[in-house]
């Protein structure tokens, strides 16, 4: 039998496909995304060149085979093609971690070229719009040959060199002057097949020499790893230094809330930073986590916030204050909380603003609450808030001795304050020798 097209070219080339997808299979054990995605492309490559070989074999056999068996390896052949460069786009796709929605959308695109590109050739034993066989079996290009045939396949093959050329900061040097080259030269031969060599198979013996010049020159699974680990090493440091930048971006603007808050008070001077250390050591002592930690601070730093709204005249007012100005004074708790409870940052971060004035037997405000009913944190704010308001100097009071602090911590303890956490606070003023924790004179 004597064949109508040249063959010899992509034969030659199917024992290299052979080679090369056993040695993938061998030694690319890696599972990273650009292993599988290369294994895939030299697979389908070795099976479409495998696949068209054979097809012109049955072409050539014209009459002596059933025109049912044409079409099937006709157009399993295209569909090789088309998925051949179906893939390659997914290989280049595979260097890259895109966004989600970006890759929704060339998802959406690709898919919608591979169905058409499938429908187109399915349905051509029905309308023959792509290629039919005359009555001696001779086969015939029709209309939608040339698109369907050579131009899905090159499509998808620009797709992918496009992407990564617009993307040539995630490649090598050599494999973006390779893809350069390869549309350079494989445009080429495509134009040269239609219009002169339609009989010489050439299309996946070109493929085969790119899957082999990727893999010679581009792609090993060492330097995927390297290029994939120094990916991530930067990724990790942006997040590390945004993540350090926004914290104290945080802690710089709880600060200078605390300190536009105490500036009300003529009395006070670092009044909110001193309730954040206590509260801290406290959560300390009670074996609460770093974490724990951190957040009491910013709690305790901001747990006035609310007398921001309060008239200064109040707050600074000498002697004892009037039923109506302390209902006013009260206020800040729920005015704190309205202001915090919108940070998301910190979550429960408006918590201490709005308890720390509830006490350990239900008598405080503004909800009455009692017991284990208030939060931990308010409750050790609360010991915290009243041991500064003791050693501080205010507009109604001097600052009391270290043994008056002490024994007023005791007798409030399970009244005013919960007992477990008085005793925290009771303990650190007995390793304090000096009386150093207190505002200072």
């Amino acid at each position: 039998m004597q064949l109508d097209y040249n063959i010899y070219l992509e034969v030659a080339v199917i024992p290299l496909d052979i080679i090369l997808c056993s040695f993938l299979v061998i030694r690319y054990t890696n599972p990273s995304p650009v292993n599988i995605a290369f294994r895939r492309l030299a697979f389908i490559v070795l099976f479409a060149d495998i696949i068209d070989v054979i097809t012109a074999i049955v072409t050539s056999a014209r009459d002596r085979v059933p025109n049912s068996v044409h079409y099937f390896f006709n157009i399993t052949d295209s569909l090789f093609a088309a998925f051949s460069g179906f893939l390659f786009i997914y290989y280049v796709y595979a260097y890259i971690d895109m966004d989600k929605k970006d890759r929704r959308i060339r998802d959406i695109i690709n898919y919608i070229l591979l169905f058409t590109d499938i429908t187109l050739l399915l349905t051509n034993p029905l309308t023959g719009w792509v290629f039919t066989y005359d009555e001696a079996g001779r086969y015939i290009h029709n209309f939608l040959f040339v698109p369907v045939a050579y131009g899905f396949p090159i499509l998808f093959f620009f797709i992918g060199s496009f992407f990564m050329l617009s993307h040539s900061r995630n490649y090598k040097r050599s494999q973006v002057v390779a893809m350069v080259l390869s549309i350079i030269i494989i445009g080429a031969l495509f134009f040269l097949q239609m219009l002169f060599f339609d009989n010489v198979l050439i299309t996946f013996f070109t493929a085969s020499l790119g899957v082999l010049v990727i893999f010679l020159s581009l792609e090993t699974p060492d330097y995927v790893e390297l290029m994939r680990t120094m990916n991530e090493l930067h990724k990790s440091k942006e997040r590390e230094v945004a993540a350090r930048a926004k914290g104290r971006l945080s802690r710089e603007v709880m600060m200078a809330l605390s300190k536009a808050v105490d500036a009300k008070d003529h009395y006070t001077n670092g009044h909110s930073e001193r309730v954040a250390d206590y509260a801290r050591e406290i959560m300390k002592r009670l074996g609460g986590s770093l974490e724990d930690q951190d957040v009491i601070y910013a709690m305790g730093l901001l747990h006035d916030v609310g007398k921001i709204g309060v008239q200064e005249s109040i707050i600074n007012k000498r002697g004892r204050l009037s039923d109506e100005e302390f209902a006013e004074i009260k206020k800040h708790t729920v005015v704190g909380w309205n202001i915090l409870k919108t940070i998301t940052e910190i979550p429960g971060l408006s918590t201490g603003a709005r308890w720390h004035h509830e006490r350990y037997d239900g008598k405080g405000y503004p909800d009455g609450l009692s017991g284990d009913a208030i939060p931990r944190e308010a409750r050790i704010i609360c010991v915290a808030d009243c041991y500064d308001a003791m050693t501080s100097k205010r507009s109604y009071s001097s600052p009391k001795m270290q043994e008056e602090v002490r024994a007023e911590l005791i007798r409030c303890s399970g009244t005013q304050f919960d007992p477990e956490i008085a005793k925290v606070m009771i303990d650190i003023i007995d390793e304090d020798d000096d009386y150093l924790l207190r505002e200072a004179l």
